[in-house]
């Protein structure tokens, strides 16, 4: 046999796992007071936005409920672009004013007929 060896046993070492640790669960864990603020937090930054939303679409329809719209009446021989003509801003494009009127109304043409009452638009 020999007499001396370079040869170690593996068993007659430290290991080199790490001790197990039991995890203590303290009472303030679960649930913590973090995340009842992260929920508080988040049902305030909601409710928030929905007002701002909410205020915002009301202010939206006030204003146009403000602003009374101007009505002509349609006579017979009467045709769009001689509607939008007489009642245009003297700056704005007459073709401008048209698709203005056309969208106003809810025309999908400039087909119109005596008697078809038009909201002229805001000047």
């Amino acid at each position: 046999m020999l007499k001396y060896s370079s040869y170690q046993s593996i068993y007659e070492q430290p290991s080199f796992r790490r001790p197990v640790v039991e995890r203590i669960l303290h009472k303030s864990t679960w649930p913590n007071r973090r995340f009842f603020q992260m929920i508080t937090l988040l049902v305030i930054l909601v409710v928030t936005c929905t007002g701002v939303v909410t205020a915002l679409a009301a202010s939206s329809d006030d204003k146009l409920a403000e602003t009374e719209l101007a009505q002509v009446i349609v006579m017979s021989g009467d045709t769009l672009w001689e509607i939008a003509v007489e009642h245009k801003p003297a700056n704005q494009d007459t073709r401008i004013y048209v698709e203005k009127l056309k969208r106003i109304n809810g025309l999908g043409t400039s087909k119109i007929q005596a008697g078809d009452v038009l909201l002229l638009p805001a000047r």
